[in-house]
């Protein structure tokens, strides 16, 4: 999900369409839906979706989507969409031969705090992509908003950042420091959050959670925190930037059912999760901070292993009382 400036929320559905809130309501026709060689199919589909900074002048945003290729397999890609008069076109493809699969297609895309857009990559199930530099998969990508690669990447001509990464699901900036974090889904257990330096490998599949990399192995990151023999299937994530709450991070969790509420460090000590809303509202795929304020929270119970209500899915709004 995305806000514009004007008030409203964009959100996509994973088979192919893209949604728009308009004063409280949800507009009856999509903006855009995806035809073939659009596939949605597991885990795959369309996934991210980013605004443009200038969205307000240049009516740009970001998706991020699952196609099948000329060769038969799956492979995902970034479009560039225009909006304007309450439909969407595609613009320009931004990013294309992102490994694809029925799973593990990664599909995260948000804009950071220095212009550049970032895109979560994972591994379709083939681990050693994620150790291969060469490859898109298993990675945490960043381009320029005109779909070029920054000089200052971390390998010349490369769109990676960020490696070593089995099937990254969320992106977050710390408010005070710009400091990037991301979640990740764990082999069956040992999901991460992950604080994110350019360049750096992140283990997979030599090592996850706090495990240490044998010697001869190349310097390998260990996470901020994991969840050990626990499985929260770590997805969506936000700071929050309002009220006593500021600087906290929250992540929505698909197999955990619960929004993880995460201190970064308390006095100086290591970061500890705390669930909330848990198994109330079932998988959670995505929590955002309106400009309002609220909290958005996005539940996945439709994706094919959830327990769905008569009602799902829901995008529901907490709206915090400060006292």
């Amino acid at each position: 999900m995305a806000f514009a400036p004007d008030g409203r929320i964009f959100f996509t559905e994973r088979p192919g369409s893209l949604r728009v809130i308009e004063n409280g309501k949800l507009r009856k026709a999509p903006l855009l839906e995806l035809l073939a060689p659009f596939v949605s199919k597991g885990e795959g589909g369309l996934l991210g979706l980013a605004l443009d900074p200038a969205f307000e002048k240049s009516g740009y945003a970001y998706v991020y989507h699952s196609y099948l290729h000329t060769d038969g397999g799956v492979q995902n890609r970034v479009l560039r969409l225009k909006i304007s008069s309450g439909k969407a076109e595609i613009n320009k493809v931004m990013l294309d031969g992102i490994p694809g699969d029925t799973n593990h297609n990664g599909g995260r895309i948000k804009v950071g705090p220095d212009g550049y857009l970032y895109v979560t990559a994972g591994e379709r199930y083939k681990p050693e992509l994620a150790q291969d530099k060469d490859s898109l998969g298993g990675k945490i990508l960043r381009i320029s908003l005109d779909g070029s690669i920054p000089q200052d990447n971390p390998w010349p001509d490369s769109p990676v950042y960020s490696w070593g990464h089995r099937n990254p699901q969320g992106l977050a900036w710390q408010p005070d420091t710009g400091v990037l974090y991301s979640s990740e889904h764990g082999q069956s257990s040992h999901d991460e959050i992950n604080i994110i330096e350019a360049g750096a490998n992140y283990g997979w599949p030599l090592i996850e959670g706090d495990e240490t990399a044998g010697k001869g192995e190349v310097s390998l990151k260990l996470p901020l925190l994991h969840s050990g023999s626990q499985t929260w299937a770590p997805s969506g994530m936000a700071f929050i930037t309002q009220g006593p709450w500021s600087g906290e991070l929250l992540v929505a969790g698909l197999a955990g059912e619960q929004l993880l509420w995460i201190s970064p460090s308390s006095g100086g000590g290591k970061a500890k999760a705390t669930a909330l809303f848990q198994e109330k509202w079932g998988r959670l795929r995505n929590v955002a901070e309106g400009p309002d304020g609220a909290l958005y929270v996005m539940t996945n119970n439709r994706d094919g292993r959830g327990e769905p209500g008569n009602n799902d899915d829901k995008l529901i709004a907490l709206k915090p009382n400060w006292k």
